[in-house]
């Protein structure tokens, strides 16, 4: 979990770009963001909100339904259940607790709020308690703050990434002609959460012969390319990597040439990228390179050469023809070139998580890249 330690430092950044931009206070909404800033991890399949307060020189405060700790001057809690059963109106709750409190902090001349997150109620809410005499977005503050990764954080993507790649071992120890994509899967998932000793999220692409999908009922062949792009969300951070097998372990000469030019791609990442580089430009020298071979000479890469990891399974920068920036010390990335055509059966997709340090750019998930699936692997 992000340490408290971690929490406060990132809320001291958070409030120097609030007095840098103007803004009295923020009302942050998005629960991997109040996560991000206090450490209390407010999630949870069923709807229990919680808002954060906070600004420079401002009594903080966190309105939650959640037990825990978190790095701020006051919590408050609502119940979100009676008896066991969860309230169907707990924003409303949460709500009526904001209006109150926010009276404490009365006309404030500008409110910071999440765009993409703040219920209308608690806006409401907000507005009804502390009449800000002008909103502003932080969506950006945020998201700019969060491109560059803490210890703490780093920590938590590493043990998502162990998890996925626990599942990796046991795909290879089960692959073969027969099992169905959805025995794969739940193999991988038990695998990996073995490997943290805990439930958590564990999902992506599983699906034999086809370039991604979740998971089916469906038996694997003999000569698909098997492509598992395996998505771990441990501790509230992500991991994201992709691995590709040939289900009967006999590739054709087609599929293993392909197969060694993507690797060879993705090995020469840390060279190839470093802090200010161009996130476009090093899309371009995938696209390039990978239509070095004659099969995708004329396609090339089709999808994002990666992305950003870390509260969220697709964070910037964004390796992408279209949208990008540039590499900075604490990015986190993903790079997963891929081709795809009927003569391949599917496809082939690798993919590796990164580090960009001072001193260069370091792999976090290193693990064996081989089209042939070892059965005698071991965790």
């Amino acid at each position: 979990m992000l340490t408290l330690d971690g929490c406060r430092k990132r809320q001291e950044r958070f409030l120097a770009r609030l007095e840098q931009a103007g803004i009295a206070a923020a009302a942050v909404s998005h629960p991997r963001d109040i996560y991000y800033l206090t450490g209390l991890l407010a999630e949870h399949t069923y709807g229990s909100p919680s808002l954060l307060f906070l600004g420079p020189g401002v009594r903080s405060w966190l309105i939650t339904g959640f037990d825990g700790e978190a790095v701020v001057d006051e919590t408050i809690r609502y119940s979100p259940n009676v008896g066991s059963t969860t309230n169907p109106d707990n924003h409303r709750r949460a709500a009526e607790r904001i209006r109150d409190i926010v009276r404490s902090t009365p006309n404030l001349p500008r409110l910071g709020y999440q765009r993409e997150a703040l219920p209308y109620s608690f806006a409401r809410a907000l507005e009804d308690g502390g009449a800000p005499r002008d909103w502003a977005e932080v969506d950006e503050i945020l998201l700019n703050l969060q491109l560059r990764k803490d210890a703490d954080e780093v920590a938590c993507i590493r043990l998502a990434i162990r998890a996925t790649l626990a599942g990796y071992t046991r795909a290879q120890q089960v692959i073969r002609p027969g099992i169905t994509e959805l025995e794969v899967l739940t193999e991988c998932q038990a695998a990996a959460q073995r490997r943290t000793g805990e439930p958590h999220f564990y999902s992506g692409d599983f699906r034999s012969a086809a370039p991604g999908g979740g998971a089916r009922n469906r038996p694997i062949e003999r000569g698909e390319l098997y492509i598992i792009d395996a998505w771990s969300d441990v501790h509230g951070y992500w991991a994201d990597m992709a691995r590709t097998w040939v289900v009967g372990g006999e590739p054709s000469d087609l599929q293993a040439s392909v197969y060694e030019h993507l690797a060879g791609i993705l090995r020469s990442v840390p060279e190839r990228a470093w802090a200010g580089r161009s996130t476009i430009e090093f899309f371009l020298e995938l696209d390039a390179r990978i239509r070095e071979h004659p099969h995708m000479a004329d396609t090339g890469l089709t999808h994002h050469g990666g992305h950003g990891i870390g509260l969220h399974a697709h964070e910037f920068p964004d390796i992408n023809r279209d949208r990008g920036g540039v590499f900075e010390v604490g990015n986190v990335f993903t790079c997963e070139p891929g081709f795809y055509s009927p003569e391949l059966n599917a496809g082939v997709r690798v993919e590796n998580n990164f580090l960009v340090t001072e001193s260069g750019v370091e792999v976090l998930s290193e693990y064996p890249l081989s089209i042939i699936a070892d059965p005698t692997i071991e965790q």
